[in-house]
């Protein structure tokens, strides 16, 4: 996760006070805001927009109804997050929020007051930084990571009341939105940040593994298929996990433990999310050879392949793991690796346990395999890849 600051909890009553001063373009001492706040409100007032409103802009019905239409699969893949998050919060006055790459507001979920608030943005609200200045879901827009905004540093005097926070959502083609959470408290603040980190990762898995199921044209599309299925099921594990964490969080229960293993799971899902984009993108330009970390593109498939391993009866073991690191278009190594693997897979004896070295060997960064029977022979195996140590 791209993290903006490592200031946390300004001083709320000198933020307020900065404010008053630039909102009346009196002059700002750049110190007293974390950076990104400032760098926010200098592009909404660039961009004209008014800091004394009550409330964010708002589509019409009609184009409204439309913009829900259209991202229907958006909405549909980040509903029963946006269900844990409002679950996490209990009964504290937030709002689990999702919002387009135009900063305009999709869908939210939270408790009946803010729902029955007629000043709380809803969907169509515009939330981008010129239409509602620095929040949570346009600045993290602006600034393509994380952000967190408390009272006063959101650039709206209407904004005030609320704490919020916003994660960018990436999907396989290119960013899709923003994850946000708005609250009252600092202490609810704190107390969802993680299970909303867990839910953007998993969303975006969700989006991934919707868009490996139209691709059955492509080359490698059955290989795809049977990773995307075991993909599915380990997401369906990880929505349940961060289900029941949601809830004890609500209750005040330690979820120290349960919310480390989400992160832990969300971070192996990100990562494998990358190594099945690099498989299944199209390529349109020639091939880019730059340096890549042998290793590291191993350990991935590896992740990647761990059902079908087990699938078969066989395991991986990892032998000499070298930081290596080779010439070559990241995409067609990535391919050829796969590719070696799965034919090692289908050949390996029932019980058998594939030994992965990765090393240099004469100038060359060289993976190769060796089979080990459950008796303990050995046999060697082939050279899945050689390639020109950078």
């Amino acid at each position: 996760m791209h993290f903006l600051s490592n200031v946390r909890h300004p001083d709320v009553e000198q933020v307020r006070a900065v404010w008053e001063r630039y909102v009346q373009h009196q002059e700002l001492a750049p110190d007293t805001l974390r950076p990104y706040v400032l760098r926010a409100w200098n592009r909404a007032r660039a961009s004209g927009c008014n800091p004394r409103l009550g409330r964010a802009d708002l589509l019409g019905e009609h184009d409204t109804q439309q913009l829900l239409a259209e991202r229907h699969e958006l909405i549909t893949a980040t509903a029963p997050f946006l269900g844990a998050l409002s679950r996490a919060a209990g009964e504290n006055r937030h709002a689990a929020m999702l919002a387009d790459t135009d900063g305009r507001l999709l869908c939210l979920a939270g408790d009946a007051e803010t729902m029955a608030d007629e000043n709380f943005p809803r969907p169509g609200s515009l939330l981008d930084e010129a239409h509602a200045g620095a929040n949570g879901i346009g600045t993290a827009i602006a600034e393509n990571g994380y952000v967190e905004l408390v009272g006063p540093e959101h650039f709206i005097e209407g904004f005030h009341a609320f704490t919020c926070q916003g994660v960018p959502i990436t999907g396989p083609q290119g960013p899709m939105g923003v994850l946000s959470m708005s609250v009252r408290t600092l202490a609810t603040a704190d107390r969802v940040r993680d299970i909303l980190f867990c839910a953007t990762e998993a969303v975006e898995c969700e989006l991934l593994a919707k868009w490996l199921s139209g691709i059955s044209g492509h080359e490698m599309a059955h290989t795809l298929e049977r990773l995307r299925q075991d993909m599915l099921q380990r997401l369906t594990s990880a929505r349940l996990r961060m289900e029941v964490a949601a809830r004890r969080i609500a209750a005040g229960a330690d979820v120290t433990a349960m919310v480390q293993t989400s992160k832990t799971m969300s971070a192996q899902f990100a990562r494998q999310a990358r190594t099945w984009r690099v498989l299944a993108l199209e390529r349109t330009g020639p091939a880019q050879p730059e340096p890549l970390a042998l290793a590291d593109i191993v350990q991935d498939l590896l992740d990647l392949l761990a059902t079908e391993a087990r699938v078969v009866g066989v395991q991986f073991e990892w032998g000499a793991a070298d930081r290596v690191r080779v010439l070559d278009d990241h995409q067609a190594l990535t391919r050829r690796l796969l590719g070696g693997f799965l034919s090692a897979l289908q050949k390996a004896a029932p019980g058998s346990t594939l030994v992965v070295d990765v090393g240099a060997v004469a100038g060359l960064g060289r993976t190769a395999l060796k089979e080990r029977f459950i008796d303990g022979r050995v046999r060697p195996g082939p050279v899945v890849e050689s390639l020109q140590v950078t």
